[in-house]
């Protein structure tokens, strides 16, 4: 079931796979191309300092999410699910926190291709995704 803000889908076709640890994260094409955005801006955009505390991994592991996420969504219409681990999927998060801070209001938008607003929705998705993706590990473990 998808849910609309400022006239963009966001999924909510997120499942864990219990035995990989990994979750699989049905993106829409727009919400692909947001990730890939954000995550191109913290590996090629402008320098982070501390790049493994503040994105959560390390450039070589986000330059290979970075690289899924765009194969993910590619030349084809047709777009699957990327099975992604927990620790990438908050690195997918603080990319967005990273590119929030560091753009300016008046570049966003260019250098995105989204506005701010849009941004800080996906972000929030993505922290309510990781949450329930926690939560139910719990319980599976339990």
């Amino acid at each position: 079931m998808a849910w609309s803000i400022f006239g963009a889908a966001y999924n909510r076709l997120m499942k864990v796979l219990p035995q990989s640890g990994c979750v699989a994260l049905a993106l829409s094409r727009e919400e692909a191309a947001h990730a890939n955005n954000a995550l191109n801006e913290v590996c090629n955009g402008f320098a982070i300092a501390n790049f493994e505390a503040t994105i959560g991994l390390t450039r070589a592991q986000a330059a290979g999410l970075l690289r899924r996420v765009h194969e993910s969504f590619g030349d084809s219409a047709r777009h699957e699910a990327i099975d992604i681990t927990l620790p990438e999927l908050d690195g997918l998060r603080h990319a967005l926190t990273a590119v929030l801070a560091e753009l300016d209001a008046w570049e966003y938008a260019t250098r995105m291709g989204f506005e701010v607003a849009e941004s800080e929705a996906l972000r929030n998705r993505l922290d309510t995704l990781a949450g329930e993706a926690r939560l139910r590990s719990l319980r599976q473990t339990a």
